[in-house]
């Protein structure tokens, strides 16, 4: 492992798609650690949040069982994989190489430096493997108190028994640190998805209780902002006339490399949730709510959150809906050569920013503007839906040049460009001072 990257080789199993790779613990403790600690999410600033019900604890007993097993087998081996999972926000770069088939993952330095503190962030968490990984350590720490204990006594003395042990322990030292690993790394999954690669993983060797999955993974069969987002999430990717139709990666589904969906199953759900749940912080708490305790908001919150009086009221099919109409009528705004510029050429590889994440959280934010200001109290449809989104609002924006990759780059930068220059003909300024043109200028001036 060079300059904080990952190698591994992509596998497809069952429609799953992950890592594999090999690497010395030595390697492996450089970017992961056990930890009790949950993280279920990051917050805007992408720090991590953790979960402050739930731990995941270990049998102290096997993973001391496992310390013995490794220090007293010299031919002591793990042949099953280690299941890690990476969240997209400590990715830096992710470059399939062509030549060999393998990806290279580049890793935020910040994933190494916290390993490094005490009671530093663990970025990248174990999903399954953690008493071997617990015993491991056990077993390295062991090993250096022992050593350092035979080397102090045999300061003052010879002792042929004591220096064979000594010997004994910096070998089995040495052979643990360069012990390999086989790792199977699955990228950016939700809680739920963890859980279910870790029951998977279990049932298959004994069975597991589902309390035991839930209570490892923090996870609720009860309503959750998380669970009614994803139900909508599967909803817009499945119906044909979905502006959303197979547009969205699903866990565990089978996608050629030129076949890619532009967005990902995790964005669109938390995209959802963030408009349910005062923060991402709040969402977990939001887990252990009943529906129409959500009613009730913080004095002290000025957060925008149209979708929350409809989960709260149990009206999910607003939330649907809303999102269903508007990116139809987002779809239908933007048109050339009687094309929509909406819809993929080819190969799903995008051509403008509307193909984008990006795009989509602009979009999206436009939306949140559009919902500030107009209250929908009945369900919508195609007519309703064209008179409120279209005739009031997007008709405005229709001669922007989303195609200008040059304006609208498909990074942050374009994204603030594509929202500034839509809020603005939708709403034109009254004068120079807005907030928006300043930004605007700010942006243009970099």
């Amino acid at each position: 492992m060079k300059n904080n990257y990952i190698q591994a080789l992509p596998v497809k199993q069952n429609k799953q798609d992950f890592l594999i790779g090999v690497y010395s613990i030595n390697n492996i403790f450089k970017f992961t650690r056990y930890t009790q600690r949950l993280i279920t999410g990051f917050d805007e600033n992408d720090q991590p949040i953790y979960n402050k019900q739930i731990q995941r604890k270990i049998e102290k007993a096997r993973a001391n069982k496992i310390a013995d097993f490794l220090i007293n087998d010299p031919d002591a081996t793990f042949p099953t994989n280690i299941v890690l999972h990476i969240p997209e926000e400590v990715i830096d770069e992710y470059n399939e190489n062509e030549k060999n088939n393998f990806v290279d993952i580049k890793l935020d330095q910040k994933v190494f430096s916290e390993i490094e503190k005490k009671g530093g962030d663990v970025f990248i968490s174990i999903i399954d493997g953690q008493h071997r990984i617990r015993g491991i350590e056990i077993a390295i720490e062991r090993l250096k108190s022992d050593i350092e204990i035979l080397i102090t006594t045999l300061r003052g003395k010879s002792s042929p028994e004591l220096e064979k042990k000594l010997n004994y322990f910096k070998e089995r030292l040495q052979d643990l640190l360069n012990i390999e690993l086989v790792v199977t790394f699955f990228i950016n999954k939700t809680l739920e998805y963890q859980a279910m690669i870790f029951s998977t993983i279990n049932r298959t060797q004994k069975r597991v209780s589902q309390s035991l999955v839930y209570s490892l993974f923090g996870l609720d069969t009860d309503d959750t902002p998380q669970k009614t987002a994803l139900e909508i999430v599967l909803s817009l990717n499945g119906h044909p006339k979905s502006p959303f139709y197979k547009r969205i990666k699903l866990y565990g589904g089978s996608y050629g490399r030129n076949n890619n969906p532009p967005l990902s199953q995790a964005t669109m759900v938390r995209s959802i949730v963030n408009l349910i749940s005062e923060s991402l912080r709040e969402s977990e708490n939001d887990r252990y709510k009943k529906r129409k305790d959500l009613l009730k908001r913080s004095e002290k919150s000025n957060r925008i959150l149209p979708f929350r009086k409809y989960y709260a009221t149990d009206r999910d099919g607003f939330i649907s809906d809303i999102l269903f109409f508007y990116f139809n009528e987002v779809r239908n705004v933007f048109e050339q050569d009687d094309k929509y510029l909406w819809d993929f050429k080819d190969n799903n590889r995008p051509s403008n920013i509307l193909h984008t994440t990006v795009g989509y959280y602009a979009l999206l934010e436009i939306l949140v503007d559009i919902l500030n200001e107009t209250s929908i109290k009945e369900k919508l449809d195609y007519e309703k839906a064209h008179s409120l989104f279209y005739e009031n609002y997007l008709n405005k924006i229709q001669e922007l040049d989303v195609s200008d990759q040059n304006r609208y780059s498909f990074n942050q930068r374009g994204k603030k460009y594509f929202y500034l220059d839509m809020s603005l003909k939708i709403w034109p300024p009254s004068n120079n001072d807005d907030k928006r043109l300043i930004e605007l200028r700010k942006l243009e001036n970099e």
